[in-house]
């Protein structure tokens, strides 16, 4: 663990290096676990070095179905830039064999959306989306009874939106 005074700093440009090498959006719970799993920081630290580089503009944050995702800035890209050297070799070669290896993995998380809105009282729409590379594959918004129903909706949307999205294909195309 990364851990005395001055390597604070360097863990913050561990989250901005991890940020800038994805090239994508990472949630709060993805970056927990590829940070908390080698043991750069623990997540209370974790936490705060987010909150601090949102502070200073070097990541953003946006909100999508009461999930956190955060990317890198422009200012957190030229802040690396200039002290990734700082980053032990090991960390960053760490890190690169894991966007090699599980890219497609988090790239699909991102990829799958479901969520609710109250329609009117105690009606619900359920939207679920399928998205690849920024290509909607399919949005589907579908009115529900009670609020429950709409969770049950999005947790199975979210656990099996491929084999769903292959079936509806199928049966409208034939």
């Amino acid at each position: 663990m990364i851990n005395n005074h001055e390597d604070f700093t360097i863990n913050k440009l561990i989250i901005l290096y991890l940020l800038s090498q994805v090239k994508m959006s990472l949630s709060l719970s993805q970056i927990t676990q590829i940070i908390l799993e080698r043991g750069y920081t623990n997540y209370f630290s974790l936490q705060q070095y987010l909150n601090e580089l949102e502070n200073s503009a070097f990541i953003i944050t946006s909100k999508q179905n009461n999930t956190s995702y955060f990317e890198i800035t422009d200012k957190g890209i030229q802040t690396l830039d200039f002290f990734a050297s700082r980053i032990p070799d090991f960390v960053r070669k760490e890190l690169d064999q894991f966007i090699e290896n599980n890219w497609r993995k988090l790239r699909s998380e991102l990829d799958i959306h479901a969520e609710y809105t109250p329609n009117k009282s105690n009606e619900y729409v359920v939207n679920c989306t399928v998205t690849e590379n920024d290509s909607t594959l399919i949005n589907l918004s579908i009115s529900v009874g009670s609020k429950k129903q709409a969770i049950e909706l999005c947790t199975k949307w979210q656990n099996n939106a491929s084999v769903l999205y292959s079936e509806i294909l199928q049966l409208l195309s034939n």
